[in-house]
This record gives C-alpha cells, structure tokens and sequence, in this order.
C-alpha cells in the first residue's frame, strides 16, 4: 500500500475513534466534515471504515488501522480472516483488550454472536430456540449435568424445549452477576451496565447472583440483579419482546431513552441534544431500518435529525440546525 492512502487510513481509524468517544462534540462532528471534504482520499478511506464495519460490526479506530490495510491489500477477506488478523494484533500486545470496552475480541470469537444491526435465530441441540439480539454474543456447554448458554454481552430470548436427556438437566444462562435458571419458559436475558435485566413471558425463571442471592420471577414480570442482590419483580410491558419481530415499540418513552435504544442496532454515534431530550415518544419502529425511525421524529417534533455521516447523526432543535 502506498504512504499516502496508509496515511489517509491511519487518519480515518483516528477519526473514527474520535466518533465514538464519549467527549466527541460539535466541535469534532465539522471538523471531520471539513476533513471529508478536503481531498478525496479522505472520502476513499473513510469509505473503507464503512465498508469494515458492515463485515463485523463496530471496531474502535486503533484497532482499525491494520485490520484496514489487510482488507485494503485483499478485501474479500472473510469475517473469519479479519478477526483472526485482530486477534493476532491483540495476542502480541500492540493493542490492549481493556481499551475497547464495546466488542472486546473474546465476544468475536463466541461460539455465537451477532453484529450491530443483526439479529439471529438458533436451535440448539435439545431443540431450545435461541434469538441473539443486536451485538451479541454467546457461548454453549451443554454437558451431562446442566444445559448452559453463557451470554458475553447483548441480550437474548429463550424458548426452553424438554430435555431428552434420561435425567434432565437444568437449562441456564450465566452472565457476570449470576444465573437464571429456566422453569419450563420462555424469557429473555439482557447485560446492561454492571447488572442483569431478566423478562419472563411464560412461567418462570429462579434467579441466583453470584454471591447465593436468590430470586423468583414470574411470567408477566421483570427485575434486575447486581451479583450481590436482585430487585423487585416489576409488570412487565406487553410489547418487551417486539425486538425479535425486528421492532422497537415504545409507549411515552423520552426522545433521549428512545434514542439510546434506536442506537443499539446501529454502529457509530447517535446524539440527542440536551434541550430536545424531554420530548415523549410513542410508536412502532423498525429495527433494521433505524434511518427511516429518524426521518420520523422530524415529522413529530421541532427537532432537526442531522447525518453528518453514517456513523455520525445528532437530534437537535430545528433552529440549531446546520448546513
């Protein structure tokens, strides 16, 4: 690869993880426009991070940048290929796992996992069905004690089947703060931010933390467990499962809430201003056309929905809008 388009790389997967910080601003959102603009080896490049994240969902630009000339040198390159080109990159400790708090490499290398914007349906082998929502990732031991699904990150629905076993074994879900253990049901599991959220359609769940805190949960009902306590079961909205339909339904949710859901099932940033945050929502949305959802909400609200590129999009009030 010749200086200049190794350049114009390296400067994209810069740009890239400036995107997804945190303290990304304004600020950042014109300047990588202004960068965009400046020279169409810029375009090239950025195109390419595009292109990347649609093979395996969201990488944070430092790790982007050799994955990048691999793809650019053959880009027909499998998903299988590129992991293993970041795994070799990780294993040799030029990179550090810690810094990508999102899709750490382990979650890539799950037995099952989805990308942003993906997901799957499984049968498992006692014929459990099991839907990966959004980037997830699971791993699968089935033994002759137990029928455990440990779920890395994301969330997932389980529709339990009778084991076929001579003596049946127990079907579990294991996340860092605990196990839910199935009792004959149909639930989801979900990792949130240093807890479990577990919603159960059909009969029940026990739930057991990490440190023996045990727990009912009943169909109609959710919680949320930490490893050391789990919360008051709370009724559970009619509608929590429509993600596995490919919908995101909300009912008086706050535009700031429904965005950081909508973002879930796309890569990249979606930013709602602090002054239009309070607007309450109500719909049906389609999960795997997140664009058209935020077309809408400039038809509902006086908010602007500004792309300033495909991974960069900011809800706004309409008069802070900027050509």
């Amino acid at each position: 690869m010749n200086q200049s388009r190794r350049e114009a790389l390296q400067a994209a997967a810069q740009w890239y993880a400036r995107l997804c910080s945190e303290e990304a601003g304004p600020a950042d959102e014109q300047a990588l426009q202004q960068w965009l603009s400046s020279d169409p080896m810029h375009q090239w490049a950025w195109q390419r991070v595009d292109q990347l994240q649609a093979r395996i969902g969201r990488v944070p630009g430092h790790l982007a940048l050799n994955t990048l000339e691999r793809a650019e040198q053959h880009f027909s390159l499998s998903r299988r290929s590129v992991l293993r080109g970041l795994v070799l990159m990780l294993g040799t400790g030029t990179l550090g796992v810690a810094a990508y708090r999102h899709a750490p490499v382990e979650l890539w290398l799950a037995d099952h996992h989805t990308a942003t914007g993906e997901i799957k349906q499984l049968t498992l082998d006692d014929g459990t069905t099991l839907i990966l929502n959004t980037a997830s990732a699971v791993d699968i031991h089935f033994n002759a004690n137990e029928r455990l699904v440990i779920l890395r990150e994301g969330e997932i629905m389980v529709t339990t089947a009778s084991d076929s076993a001579e003596s049946p074994r127990p079907f579990i879900v294991q996340t860092p703060q605990g196990r839910v253990r199935a009792q004959g049901t149909r639930f989801s599991v979900r990792m949130l931010e240093g807890e479990t959220q577990v919603a159960v359609f059909e009969h029940s769940v026990a739930v057991t933390t990490r440190t023996g805190s045990q727990n009912q949960c009943f169909a109609g009902q959710q919680l949320t467990f930490t490893a050391d306590t789990a919360s008051p079961a709370t009724s559970l909205s009619p509608t929590e499962d429509a993600w596995t339909r490919q919908m995101l339904v909300v009912q008086n949710m706050r535009l700031d809430a429904f965005l950081a859901e909508l973002g879930r099932y796309r890569t990249g940033v979606l930013r709602c201003a602090p002054s239009v945050a309070h607007y309450r929502i109500t719909g049906a949305f389609r999960v795997d056309d997140t664009d058209q959802a935020l077309h809408a909400l400039s038809k509902s609200f006086p908010v602007s929905v500004n792309f300033r590129t495909r991974y960069w999009v900011t809800v706004d009030e309409k008069n802070n809008f900027r050509q």
